[in-house]
This record gives structure tokens, sequence and C-alpha cells, in this order.
């Protein structure tokens, strides 16, 4: 689906709706996006920052 190799699994919430061809394949072109790369990159950036703080210290995870 994705050159980006760290999905397993990406779940597109429907709504309970069948997507269109085109709704799939704009879906791919947006996987496939920098803007979503980026997002990722951030949202790992985050989750770095937030395990490395003092509170997860004492916070049994």
């Amino acid at each position: 689906m994705s050159t980006y190799k760290e999905i397993e699994n990406l779940h597109i919430n429907t709504g309970g709706k069948e997507l269109t061809q085109e709704q799939i394949e704009e879906a791919k072109s947006f996987i496939d996006s920098q803007g979503f790369k980026d997002m990722i990159r951030e949202a790992k950036e985050s989750r770095q920052r937030v395990m490395e703080s003092k509170i997860t210290e004492r916070t049994k995870m």
C-alpha cells in the first residue's frame, strides 16, 4: 500500500460506508505524501520526549 515501511496497519474510519476507488487512491496518495511522513515523525518525536521525561520515571507503563 505504501512505500513507508514502518506502517503495519492503517485503519480508515469510513463510518460504515464503502470507499470508492477514487477515495482509496486519494488515501494511498496521502499516505505516500511528505505531509503524512512529517506527521509520523512529529508523533514519534513527541512520544520520545514523553518517554524521556521525568514523569515516566515515576509512572508504570
